[in-house]
């Protein structure tokens, strides 16, 4: 049963290329999505525990773009979808110091997945209007990420509470969803 209702979420087809938004809880995913749903959204947003679909559409292509759970609990099953990803979006809370060697650590295991090597990357350093939140160069820096080889990143910031940075996300997003 739990596994049917997983496969219903899963990305079915290869017609849309496929975004996937990751991070720790509380970073912030559901609410960069749910601005990036309010410019981009082409159809109904469906919700479950585990994942939210969305239907976009940027500069004439179609997106199905998931916003998948942070938990611990949710992390065990985001490889399930990987297979049909074209760009991945990793969100880090920057008002949240102390868990940024846990986000590097995840993000490490997610970006190992062979399935996941040639995938564009962009860091998305959340929560910039927050007092004391760390600037993407110190993010850079504490992720560790001069040192990935072989590998097209990016990072931006921005406050999906303000809005602040999104248009520049959504750049990025037509510019390597097609790649």
């Amino acid at each position: 049963m739990c596994l049917s209702l997983i496969r219903k979420f899963l990305p079915k087809s290869e017609t849309d290329s496929c975004l996937l938004v990751l991070g720790l809880d509380n970073a912030g995913k559901s609410s960069l999505t749910a601005r990036l749903a309010d410019k981009l959204c082409d159809a109904q947003v469906a919700a479950s525990l585990v994942a939210t679909e969305l239907h976009l559409k940027v500069k004439g292509s179609k997106i199905k773009m998931f916003d998948l759970g942070g938990q611990l609990k949710d992390r065990v099953l985001w490889a399930n979808y990987y297979q049909h990803v074209r760009a991945l979006i990793f969100v880090i809370d920057c008002k949240d110091a102390a868990r940024l060697s846990e986000a590097r650590c995840v993000l490490c295991d997610v970006l190992l997945d062979e399935r996941l090597q040639q995938i564009p990357l962009l860091i998305v350093a959340n929560k910039q209007e927050a007092l004391g939140a760390l600037c993407s160069r110190s993010v850079v820096d504490l992720l560790g990420l001069r040192r990935l080889e072989g590998r097209e990143w990016n990072i931006l910031e921005c406050s999906a509470r303000t809005g602040s940075g999104i248009e520049d996300i959504i750049e990025w997003i037509a510019k390597n969803i097609q790649k």
